[in-house]
């Protein structure tokens, strides 16, 4: 398999695991990376490993979009927000927990299918803000997130699911996420 490209980073509030509401899109993907991380431990006995075990722990999560929408520092970081595009941050806003999705362009032998992916239970911080000068030449600067995503209580954490065209995976997502479709007049 080759993925060839990403798209549509979708968050949504997170309630129980299994409804999601005030979903959007968190800016147009750049690039996002999912390292999951184990526990480990080991017996030994007789002068030789007897026992090894591995369990999920969390997952840590970067994401790095085009944009961070206003709705995203109210809904994922807990700042204020005012319909005039104001953001109040403050040092007891805290980041909440919500579920976070995408989907890859996938090629395997010519074929092209829609894998996309769903993280259950995350929670985000914001990461530096980096600002330049205008040079000789155009150099953007783009927010760049990182968090970690929890197992449910039944263990879950994280959903895939493979599709045909890139429209039945965006509306995966956005159900996933509550967003209601848009009716078309």
């Amino acid at each position: 398999m080759a993925y060839i490209g990403l798209a549509k980073p979708t968050i949504a509030t997170y309630t129980d695991g299994k409804v999601y509401t005030d979903g959007f899109r968190c800016g147009k993907a750049i690039d996002t990376s999912i390292t999951p991380q184990f526990a480990e431990g080991s017996l030994f006995g007789d002068n030789m490993k007897a026992e090894y075990d591995k369990e999920f722990k969390h997952a840590d999560i970067t994401l790095n979009t085009t944009e961070l929408p206003v709705t995203a520092h109210e809904k994922m970081f807990g700042h204020k927000t005012s319909e005039e595009s104001e953001i109040q941050f403050n040092a007891n806003d805290e980041s909440k927990y919500v579920g976070y999705g995408f989907y890859v362009t996938e090629k395997v032998n010519g074929i092209r299918k829609y894998v996309a992916t769903w993280l259950k239970k995350c929670k985000f911080t914001e990461g530096a803000d980096n600002y330049k000068t205008k040079g000789d030449t155009i150099e953007y600067q783009t927010p760049g997130l990182s968090g970690q995503a929890l197992a449910e209580d039944d263990g879950t954490w994280k959903i895939v699911k493979i599709f045909n065209t890139e429209k039945e995976a965006q509306d995966w997502l956005d159900t996933k996420a509550g967003i209601k479709p848009v009716e078309e007049p």
